[in-house]
């Protein structure tokens, strides 16, 4: 087993590559089994919202769905593993202080990307809906289909989890020395101006709906403000 500091032959680096990525994708594929078995009832949860069953165009659709979800759980679940493999990985090449540093995000990349999907799915899938079939109900007699809706909330809580995960780029780079507090409270106008224009383009063409995500995100920008500052002192008192 390798430990700190050591050195290691070209051979031995893509060797131990290899170990690492054959482990992510078993590890992946048996939590992909897994979900599959239970893709019926995490279905049942995602719709339970509505009172009559969604429509599904055709067996395809529902291969599509029972797939599409294990996948996305599958992923999830093994967030906290294939970062584990990446930090085996490059502890050889870090002190003792630092792999354990590094250690620690493991967790918190996994809490944060949890976290945007509950958020995501609980507050701003169901806003977003709303407001879009509010705008046509005089006009269309809409149907959603299991697909159209699965996809729907996809499209919106990926990217939201994903936005999540800023906190712990920020504490990472900022304990790496590559970001300062003072970059970011600088620059906090036109992070606020990004962030916003993310939530329009998320959100539809409803002036609420843009709030109710803007606020969120710019609250995000400031608890990684406040992370950075705490990590750059503590890097300073050492």
């Amino acid at each position: 087993m390798m430990k700190y500091g050591d050195k290691i032959s070209t051979v031995d680096h893509l060797t131990e590559l290899r170990k690492r990525l054959i482990l992510s994708l078993v590890f992946f594929i048996v939590s992909f089994i897994v979900s599959l078995l239970w893709s019926a009832d995490i279905y049942k949860f995602l719709t339970s919202n509505f009172n009559n069953k969604l429509i599904v165009l055709g067996p395809n659709d529902i291969l599509w769905i029972y797939l599409t979800l294990a996948g996305i759980c599958a992923f999830t679940f093994s967030i906290p593993f294939i970062c584990y493999q990446i930090w085996a990985f490059i502890k050889p090449a870090l002190e003792e202080k630092e792999a354990r540093a590094l250690l620690a995000y493991i967790p918190a990349v996994f809490i944060c990307f949890t976290v945007g999907l509950i958020f995501g799915f609980f507050l701003v899938t169901p806003a977003i809906l709303n407001v879009l079939l509010s705008i046509g109900d005089d006009l269309f007699n809409t149907q959603l289909t299991a697909q159209n809706y699965l996809s729907f909330v996809i499209n919106t809580t990926i990217p939201i989890a994903i936005l999540f995960e800023f906190p712990v780029v920020v504490a990472f780079l900022t304990s790496l020395g590559i970001l300062t507090p003072s970059f970011l409270t600088r620059n906090r106008r036109y992070a606020y101006f990004i962030l916003i224009v993310i939530a329009v383009v998320i959100t539809p063409a409803d002036f609420i709906s843009d709030i109710v995500m803007s606020i969120p995100l710019i609250l995000i920008y400031e608890i990684s403000i406040i992370i950075s500052k705490y990590i750059y002192n503590k890097r300073g008192e050492k």
